[in-house]
């Protein structure tokens, strides 16, 4: 099997983007804040957006076999008094691409491109407090624990507590 190849996402990207995000909303809707219900109508012109954002964000993908086989994108706090850090969101890989190491590459890449963004203090992400192996991943990089939101979900009327998580970052 060739090596797994981690690259920014560009805007051609965008249907396979598309669809692998409504893949993990139906597969793990507990993992996401937003629903399959909510992004089902986006236009590939939506995706776009996420994939060629106005600020210094940025969409990484994972190929295996040059099909997309997970997401993560890394953005920079809005507000003026939180643009010092970095927020990890739509982390995910299909279920027949896990445990090959592919969400610990896109990590790394999110990761790497919050610590070149100007200013960038802290990278900060959330995790169902019930997913052991997103957090396991995310505490072998560094990642902390510095707060849990209690029923932060509610999906299918059953609620889901999310762990902040966050990693400070060296030298800015």
């Amino acid at each position: 099997m060739p090596s797994p190849l981690v690259r920014r996402l560009v805007p051609a990207d965008a249907a396979a983007l598309r669809q692998l995000r409504l893949d993990a909303l139906v597969e793990t809707p507990e993992s996401f804040g937003s629903s399959y219900e909510e992004e089902h109508t986006l236009t590939l012109e939506d995706i776009r957006g996420w994939i060629a954002p106005a600020d210094d964000g940025a969409m990484f993908g994972v190929f295996q076999d040059e099909a997309l086989a997970g997401m993560v994108g890394v953005a920079r706090q809005r507000k003026l008094k939180m643009r010092h850090k970095a927020h990890v969101w739509s982390m995910y890989v299909a279920p027949a691409q896990r445990g090959r190491g592919l969400a610990k590459l896109l990590m790394r890449a999110a990761i790497d491109h919050a610590g070149a963004m100007r200013g960038i203090r802290h990278v900060q992400l959330s995790v169902t407090s019930n997913n052991a192996a997103a957090a396991a991943l995310y505490l072998s990089l560094g990642f902390a624990e510095y707060g849990r939101e209690r029923e932060a979900l509610c999906v299918n009327g059953c609620f889901h507590d999310e762990t902040l998580m966050a990693l400070a970052l060296s030298g800015k």
